[in-house]
């Protein structure tokens, strides 16, 4: 865990994490791991914030328990991308994606794809972005899902025996 400056997670927040994460059928271990602190302090938290529970000090709502899932899957390498469709922009899982058939995924990867051919400034997507605020920061989203997408694709045909899609030149 960061332990310099503002880097540093406060201890409410690491009681929050561990209870739900453990929630979530991580062991111990995993989490001391995902928060570079001792399996027993993972113990000392999640108790600690059982008794804060069981006291009326702070509530488990619904929404803390969506926020803490979406931490589980982004460690576990799910990430969450922002893509086109012929029905504008949305959001997703890759592995929402991943369930989705080969036209479908095709649909997406081509209109996210034209979006970015489109975009005149994407030469400067090749440059890391700016500290604070990042006017690119949609079209970096979408070159992500681009790639993403694509690989998507490419484990489907080869999964149904297919060829492998044809790269593209294009983001």
């Amino acid at each position: 865990m960061p332990k310099s400056g503002d880097n540093e997670i406060s201890e409410e927040i690491l009681e929050e994490g561990c209870y739900h994460l453990s929630r979530l059928g991580l062991d111990e271990g995993q989490i001391a791991t995902h928060f570079e602190i001792s399996s027993t302090k993972v113990d000392s938290l999640i108790r600690s914030y059982r008794s804060k529970l069981k006291k009326g000090e702070v509530t488990a709502n619904e929404i803390d328990a969506v926020f803490w899932e979406d931490v589980k899957k982004e460690a576990e390498g799910d990430v969450k991308l922002t893509f086109l469709s012929d029905k504008g922009f949305h959001h997703a899982w890759k592995s929402e994606l991943g369930r989705l058939d080969g036209p479908a995924l095709m649909s997406i990867y081509e209109a996210s794809r034209d979006f970015l051919s489109a975009d005149p400034n994407q030469k400067f997507l090749d440059y890391p972005p700016p500290k604070g605020y990042d006017p690119l920061a949609m079209d970096r989203e979408m070159r992500k899902a681009v790639g993403v997408i694509g690989e998507l694709l490419d484990e489907k045909w080869s999964a149904q025996g297919g060829a492998t899609r044809k790269k593209s030149t294009n983001p």
